[in-house]
């Protein structure tokens, strides 16, 4: 049981009265037992001396006040490296006569930086923290550039106690916005990606490694005839093109516009053959695929060739390869064959396709 001593002041015919009563409170959900006990007349100059000493002592109340949360925080770092399996996306705009290059190996010469590395394939990490128990919007978010920071890699941060998700993302797109926690970005690049759940305690300093996973893959259009004089362009146009990345699921949702891939071919490229056209892709979301129009057309604009695959699905660290004559005018007998080319970098499955 609570007791409470109030004052009551009671103004009537210029007069003041001054009422001592109390308040009895049970408990929280009985009703307030008045009780008065006194009444006594006093002037006006008494009345405001009594209110300002009682205003006084009562303007702190321990039993109402409340309590401030632990605003001490805890240091935190974070080193981001790539797994160890992973290997650069090798660039495949044109190939030496005759050969597919596959993805360099560990055992190959290789010039600085070395592959499989951060450095060597990413230039930014989008560092984003959400509380666990309010993921609307960022904690915390940071961008890193590799050309700002000699410790490129390195996360420092100072987090409360509570818990918490991190999401660390790593591109090299040269521009990118975050809005509903959804990233989208000026070019898909080679990506990386990781979240992790981290619960902070009172004293605790976090030491971490964490290794990123890539997130992208890799569709190759790749001719098997060559360049020649009249051929001005080449255009990959694709629908369902995922193209908005969510930081707290590393899964990206369609763009409802068609997205276009063009190639514009130069006068050293007149000649060439083994050429190859790609480009990197987030994965659709579980059940969504893509469908792909790709056509070269002459310098008057007339089509020389066209393909339309309903169904492009591509599959996350690893790169489909389309191969066929892109270039020259159609006959009726031509095929197109799907190399899908596993994660490994091992066999091939052939699947032919047709006009």
């Amino acid at each position: 049981m609570l007791l409470f001593i109030h004052y009551l002041f009671l103004i009537s015919n210029n007069k003041v009265f001054f009422v001592d009563w109390k308040s009895e409170y049970i408990n929280p959900n009985q009703t307030t037992v008045l009780t008065i006990k006194t009444s006594t007349m006093m002037s006006k100059k008494e009345f405001s001396i009594l209110a300002c000493l009682i205003l006084f002592c009562n303007c702190s109340n321990p039993l109402i006040e409340e309590e401030k949360p632990d605003s001490k925080t805890y240091p935190v770092q974070f080193s981001v490296q790539l797994s160890k399996e992973v290997l650069p996306y090798v660039a495949t705009k044109g190939y030496p006569t005759g050969i597919i290059p596959e993805p360099q190996t560990k055992a190959d010469e290789i010039t600085e930086p070395a592959p499989g590395t951060l450095e060597s394939i990413c230039t930014t990490i989008e560092y984003v923290v959400y509380k666990v128990d309010n993921t609307t919007a960022p904690f915390r978010k940071q961008h890193y550039s590799s050309t700002d920071s000699q410790d490129f890699g390195i996360i420092y941060d100072q987090l409360p106690m509570g818990s918490y998700k991190i999401c660390l993302l790593a591109h090299s797109s040269a521009t990118d916005s975050l809005n509903n926690n959804s990233f989208t970005f000026q070019e898909t690049t080679d990506t990386f990606y990781k979240q992790i759940t981290l619960e902070i305690g009172s004293g605790e300093e976090i030491i971490q490694d964490i290794n990123l996973e890539r997130i992208v893959g890799k569709l190759e259009f790749f001719a098997t005839d060559s360049v020649h004089s009249g051929l001005k362009q080449f255009e990959i146009k694709l629908s369902g093109y995922p193209d908005k990345l969510n930081i707290l699921t590393g899964i990206a949702t369609a763009s409802s516009d068609t997205t276009a891939f063009t190639h514009l071919f130069s006068p050293e490229d007149i000649g060439k053959i083994n050429q190859s056209h790609s480009l990197l892709t987030f994965i659709p979301e579980t059940g969504k695929t893509m469908s792909a129009k790709i056509k070269s057309t002459n310098h008057a604009g007339q089509l020389l060739r066209d393909y339309h695959i309903a169904s492009v699905t591509p599959e996350i660290n690893k790169m489909v390869r389309y191969s066929g004559k892109l270039y020259e005018s159609r006959l009726s007998n031509d095929t197109f064959t799907l190399y899908p080319v596993s994660t490994n970098w091992g066999g091939t499955i052939d699947k032919p396709l047709g006009d």
